[in-house]
């Protein structure tokens, strides 16, 4: 027998039920978000406190006007209206360069082009102690450097993997041969009472900070200091290619100088702004490893991006392992070639 077609009335119940349930997801993302709007970016300084007030009290708010509401979409649609005033008031939060920043974070970096000579400004070069020791003294440098754009033949990455499978934090080191390497780290640049949060980044509580520096300063103070697990690995990016995302990240980093910008956790943390300085012809097609990126390694290993030496990907990560070797050369002094020796990649390496 021939199935009936469903009725008009059939199928505006179900157009009816559909709506009411993207209505209902809506409004539970819009709620949740909002909530976390007023805790994270309220008009405190501080997250928590009377922002957590502030949010607990809008929520009960808005959870009495939806009690008083008959009908279930009436209650969505109020709820959804009133997200709407904290929604104005987010974006009216402005990023800025003037604030109170943790003494790593201080300075705004930029860097002067003539011709092929590259003047880094701000350029951090922070010393500690050689114990290592977590509570001993750090001595704060900001420098002028100057490189020849000429002199750059690749790209080293230097992999710290703090959150494991999770989460890490991804540098670049360019390599301009016998001048050394200048590094730059993709930051959140957090103020003196601020500590890094996830949930946070999703938000407005970080300015985003290109920071170019040494590799002896963002190394030491993540394997010698923090004791976080690094990894170095040499990629195979061309000289050419090197060049142009070099030139396209400080092209970056002077404009935050002027424009500042958020932080964001998924559009623009420090995997993704990666991504987005590569040109369009030459970046792979979007992996999940790039935001849950504690996998970015292996990622970029499948993808061909490393120097592998015919390695598995297992062997390759046991051998870049840095940690033991910049723990045992603790001086700033000749610690880019520590932490290179023998290694896939580095072999031709002073």
């Amino acid at each position: 027998m021939k199935k009936n077609s469903p009725s008009q009335l059939e199928i505006k119940s179900m157009l009816w039920s559909m709506l009411s349930f993207l209505l209902a997801v809506a409004t539970i993302m819009a709620t949740a978000w909002t909530f976390g709007a007023l805790y994270y970016d309220g008009p405190a300084a501080v997250p928590g406190g009377w922002n957590l007030l502030l949010a607990i009290v809008w929520m009960f708010s808005v959870v009495v006007l939806a009690k008083k509401a008959r009908f279930a979409y009436i209650w969505q649609l109020r709820l959804l209206i009133c997200c709407l005033p904290v929604y104005v008031y987010w974006l009216s939060i402005r990023p800025s360069n003037d604030r109170d920043w943790q003494p790593e974070f201080a300075q705004t970096g930029y860097v002067d082009i003539d011709k092929s000579h590259l003047t880094f400004h701000q350029f951090r070069n922070f010393d500690y102690e050689v114990d290592g020791s977590p509570t001993g003294k750090i001595t704060e440098r900001w420098e002028s450097r100057t490189h020849d754009l000429n002199q750059l033949n690749g790209i080293d990455l230097i992999f710290d993997a703090f959150g494991g499978k999770l989460m890490a934090h991804p540098m670049l080191s360019f390599d301009f041969g016998d001048e050394g390497h200048v590094l730059l780290s993709i930051e959140t640049r957090k103020e003196t009472h601020e500590s890094f949060s996830t949930i946070g980044g999703i938000y407005k509580m970080f300015e985003l900070q290109y920071i170019f520096g040494d590799e002896a300063d963002f190394v030491r103070v993540r394997t010698n200091i923090r004791d976080e697990p690094c990894y170095i690995y040499r990629t195979s990016t061309t000289p050419e290619d090197a060049k142009k995302l070099l030139l396209t990240c400080i092209q970056s980093q002077n404009r935050l100088k002027n424009q500042p910008h958020w932080y964001n956790a998924i559009t623009t943390n420090c995997t993704t702004s990666y991504r987005a300085q590569t040109p369009v012809e030459h970046r792979h097609p979007f992996d999940w490893r790039t935001l849950v990126n504690g996998q970015l390694d292996l990622m970029l290993y499948e993808k061909e991006a490393l120097t592998t030496g015919d390695l598995t990907f297992e062997e390759l990560r046991i051998q870049a392992f840095i940690n033991k070797a910049a723990q045992a050369h603790p001086e700033g002094s000749g610690f880019s070639a520590a932490i290179r020796k023998g290694r896939v990649g580095f072999e031709s390496k002073k």
